[in-house]
């Protein structure tokens, strides 16, 4: 697997920078053009770009990064994953790779594909969710994709290297840790209903959460720990109350509907203060304090898999407003958008924490 040559000046040309300010950190990308391949690196202020792997299938994820900064997590279909792909052969799901931040020490961590992951706040444990042990995984209509496999949360301890199942099997399955990794937060159930639950890392806690007629999905922990935001939607074909961007504490408490936004994702500001919501029009930054939603990119855009900046002070995304697919930033005003990978295209991306080495 080649680079292609003449990317790489348009990523090389920058020496690398080393900023002591603190507010530092690094971009991984992969490439969406044919011709560019591989995970690519570079500073927050674009300086220092460098390829870590020509790998031609890897994917990234927005938790790719681990909280030190020292790894990277990444999907992957190498030639040695055949095996391990014609024996499971599940809808969207790919072998799990880890290496350093320079991309040496790479490695798959595990003997079955996955379909999504986080680390842990330590840097020590692994969420991931996987349909690799679903009962019915041989079933044709499995096979065929007109049936979803039926997934898991699991837990990865990295040193021990065994993984441990958190729930039964369903339909929907997703999962967010608690700040302090001591709770996770679970999407669970089918394509008519899901709830959210709250449990334990050692059993103690199994809370549900919600109860509603609404499907309530993507979970996610406010930074301080108090607070889960979630999403609630309509059951398919069906008309019900309470739809839109929810906000509940973990022991079932204080549930608010604080917007009506038809929303895809909501993220934390690293403050806390506020919430990005991503819908099929455009990206919204709403204040918990109070106000209205305020589209801070519209649809014209086109954006793609918006993140907070670890900073807190942008929104960063993916569009093709110019054509191929290129990573902007835009200002928490919706002011100042501004196209920061050069001409290297991009079709995942993530972000490491603040001051990464």
């Amino acid at each position: 697997m080649r680079i292609c040559s003449r990317i790489l000046p348009c990523l090389l040309v920058a020496a690398i920078s080393c900023s002591q300010n603190g507010r530092d950190y690094k971009i991984a990308l992969v490439p969406s053009s044919s011709g560019q391949h591989g995970i690519f690196v570079m500073n927050s202020d674009t300086t220092g770009g460098r390829l870590l792997t020509p790998d031609a299938t890897a994917q990234l994820r927005p938790s790719s990064w681990s909280p030190d900064g020292r790894k990277i997590l990444f999907l992957s279909y190498r030639r040695e994953d055949s095996e391990i792909m014609n024996k499971y052969c599940i809808p969207s799901h790919f072998p799990l790779y880890i290496m350093d931040a320079g991309g040496s020490s790479q490695k798959r961590l595990l003997d079955f594909p996955v379909r999504a992951f986080s680390w842990s706040p330590d840097g020590r444990k692994l969420l991931f969710v996987s349909a690799f042990e679903d009962p019915a995984k041989d079933d044709l209509d499995v096979q065929r994709g007109t049936r979803a496999p039926l997934s898991a949360v699991y837990v990865l301890d990295l040193a021990a290297g065994t993984p441990r199942r958190l729930t039964d099997f369903a339909q929907i399955c997703s999962a967010s840790w608690s700040p302090n990794g001591g709770l996770i937060a679970i999407s669970y159930g089918s394509n008519e209903t899901a709830d959210i639950y709250v449990v334990s890392l050692d059993g103690k806690v199994a809370r549900h959460v919600t109860q509603s007629a609404t499907m309530d999905l993507q979970p996610s922990w406010s930074p301080d720990g108090k607070t889960i935001v979630y999403l609630a939607v309509p059951p398919p074909d069906l008309e019900v109350q309470g739809t839109g961007v929810h906000i509940i504490k973990e022991d079932g408490s204080g549930n608010t509907c604080i917007s009506d936004i038809v929303a895809y994702d909501a993220l934390w500001s690293p403050d806390g203060e506020k919430l990005l919501l991503l819908s099929t029009d455009g990206i919204y930054l709403l204040a918990l304090a109070g106000g209205k939603p305020v589209r801070i990119s519209n649809q014209s855009d086109r954006p793609l898999d918006a993140v907070f900046t670890p900073d807190g002070e942008k929104v960063m995304f993916r569009s093709n407003l110019e054509g191929d697919w290129f990573l902007y930033t835009v200002d928490l005003e919706g002011k100042n958008r501004k196209r920061i990978s050069g001409q290297l295209t991009a079709s995942f991306f993530c972000l490491s924490h603040l001051s990464a080495r």
